[in-house]
Formats: structure tokens, sequence, C-alpha cells
């Protein structure tokens, strides 16, 4: 008999595998609403032209498109960022702000397959709406809570700004295609590469230092070593506000599950301000991320600023403990289900019961 394959970069998740992930998923959602976030739900389908208009560096390799029955190109959404902006732009115009949304769903993009990853993930987060960079604090120690109730001290939240980078390229010249090859070269911890590009660059001295010793500003001095090479007040700036969120984290209590880098610069376009990497003992990969971005609902019509984060809740399952109830088991005989299923009632008021029949002699 021929097997039954499932799409590349799907996969089942089979009932024990399941209910950790379920477990998980409420742990998070759970913290989620002690903050006084709200849940939301959107479409597992959007047009395409919401995501073509809102990135201007769209992988148009990683999405999944279909054409309607109108002849509109619809594509699987490939993060919960995007629809809840759209939401918010459409559907709360008026003035209740700021606005707290909730989400646990599926998001989908297409990967190569040699990549080891999923193309159908659970992303588990939060998004703020309306609030300036002062709610930045807010959104650092919700994701902390997080990460904390899921790995204890075992985990810690790397912090950057994307503004940092950015805003040293514009000063210091770089257009925009530069700035996207160095962009990508700083984030790889790409020594070599960043040097010879910068020599090949004409710049001053002190803005050849701040890109040649940026991929480097990690670490527990991070942020003072960051504040040696800026040469201009408007990167100080961003520096003092980076310090004022470490001298806050510190004095909440998550002083040793903080760490900050400065040579973090996001992949996505829509990044303004702060973003964050949560890691945890025992896994590859990042669990959590997320940052500022102030620009997206203004191409979507309504100008607000916004910050988010999304937790890769596949990634936990096995590594986060969790609690799940024992079924217990009622045996009965063939002619007694009626008093089975009414016995059964009764007992789970205290706890999962499945019912199971006897064989007959």
């Amino acid at each position: 008999m021929k097997q039954i394959q499932i799409p590349s970069g799907m996969r089942d998740i089979l009932p024990d595998e399941c209910e950790k992930k379920q477990a998980v998923n409420r742990k998070i959602m759970d913290i989620f609403t002690l903050w006084g976030y709200r849940p939301i739900e959107t479409p597992l389908l959007e047009f395409y032209a919401t995501y073509r208009s809102s990135f201007a560096s769209l992988e148009e390799e990683t999405l999944y498109k279909f054409v309607d029955d109108s002849g509109q190109i619809l594509t699987l959404r490939t993060d919960m960022t995007l629809p809840i902006a759209r939401v918010c732009a459409s559907k709360y115009t008026g003035g209740n702000l700021p606005l707290r949304f909730s989400y646990c769903s599926n998001v989908y993009k297409v990967r190569q397959s040699f990549a080891g990853k999923r193309n159908e993930v659970t992303d588990c987060g939060i998004e703020l709406i309306g609030l300036d960079e002062k709610a930045d604090l807010e959104v650092l120690s919700c994701a902390l809570d997080v990460m904390r109730e899921l790995f204890r001290d075992r985990c810690v939240l790397e912090i950057g700004n994307s503004r940092f980078f950015w805003k040293a390229c514009r000063l210091a010249g770089l257009d925009e295609e530069q700035s996207a090859v160095l962009s990508d070269l700083i984030d790889r911890k790409a020594m070599t590469d960043t040097k010879q590009m910068i020599e090949a660059a004409q710049l001053r001295p002190e803005e050849k230092e701040f890109f040649n010793r940026l991929p480097l500003l990690g670490g527990e001095n991070a942020l003072e070593d960051a504040e040696e090479v800026c040469f201009d007040e408007a990167l100080r700036e961003i520096i003092r506000h980076l310090c004022r969120l470490k001298e806050q984290l510190e004095d909440l209590g998550y002083g040793r599950n903080i760490s900050f880098d400065l040579g973090k610069v996001p992949h996505r376009d829509y990044y303004t301000g702060i973003i964050f990497e949560g890691f945890a003992e025992g896994i590859g990969s990042g669990v959590l991320s997320g940052g500022r971005y102030d620009t997206l609902l203004r191409k979507l019509g309504r100008d607000l600023p916004a910050v988010g984060f999304g937790v890769k809740s596949d990634l936990l399952i096995g590594h986060v403990e969790t609690e799940t109830q024992e079924i217990r088991k009622l045996y009965y005989r063939p002619s007694q289900e009626a008093d089975a299923i009414r016995k059964a009632r009764e007992l789970r008021k205290y706890g999962p019961v499945e019912l199971v029949m006897e064989e007959t002699e």
C-alpha cells in the first residue's frame, strides 16, 4: 500500500506531543491575560497586496500564494503582526488607544527543504498598538515573565535597537543598497567582509571604527562600549534609552535574564526601535522574538506606533515542564453502556474518564 504523504514542511502532531504543546500555549496565554492583553483571531488568508504594500523587501519565494474565484491573489499569513495591524487600521478607527491584543495562531512560510525548519509553526504573542517607546519596558517585562514562567532562570533576553544601525548608515551617507548589504554582514558577524566593505566606502575614521566594532558590541559591557563609538548625538540618545531600560529592568528583578547586543540587525525592514530575542538553555535557536515597528500601520492607512513579540511554541515541546491529567479508565460490559456513561459523568467532576468496553466471552 502506497504511503500517504503530507506537504513538505508540514507535520502531524500526535496526542502526547499535542497535549504538551497545548499545555505550553496555555502557560503563555495565561501570562498575556494577566498583563491585560485580549485574544484576537484573524483569517488564515490575507490579500497578497496587503503584504506587497507593507514590506519594501518582501521575500516572494517564502509566500504560499493562491488565486480566488474573482482572480485576486491571496496568501497564507506569514506572521500575525501584519494581520493585527490591518485590523487596527480598518476596524479600530476611533480614539480608544492603546490597543492590547494577544494571539495563538499558526503561520506559514515556505522554507528551503534542507534548512530543517517547518513551514507551518504556531506563534503565541502580543501586540501593543498606540504607545511610543515609553511602552518598551512593559513589553520587555511581559516577554521576560513568559520566559521565566517557561524556563525559570535558564533563559536570557537579548536586547538591541535596529535604529542604532540604520541611523548610523544615514549619518555616514551610505545608500540603501550599501546599508542592506552591510546589515547582513554585521548580523552574521562576518568580520572580514565587513571590514573590506567599510574600507571600500568613503567614510570618516570614526564612522569606520563604529561599523567595524558594531558586530562585537554585545555582552556585559555592550552599552558602555557602544557609547564609546557613537559619532553623533542621535546615536548617543539611542544608547541612553537602552541604559534607562537596563536600569528599570534590573530594578524590577530581571537583571539576571537580560543582555544587550547592538550588533543585532533585523532582517525585517519594519522594525524601527528596540528588537529582542529570547534564548533558553538546551534550545539551539531563539524561542521568542519581537521589536518596535512604528511605521507599519502608516502603510495601512493609520499612523500609530506599535511594539510586540511572538513565542515559537513548537520549539518548546519537550523543553518545558507541563502537567497533564491522568485519564482513568472505566470498564463496563456491553449491556451496561448507559450505566457506565452515567457513572463516568459523575467521575468526570474529578478528572478525565475513558470508557472501555470489556470483551464478552
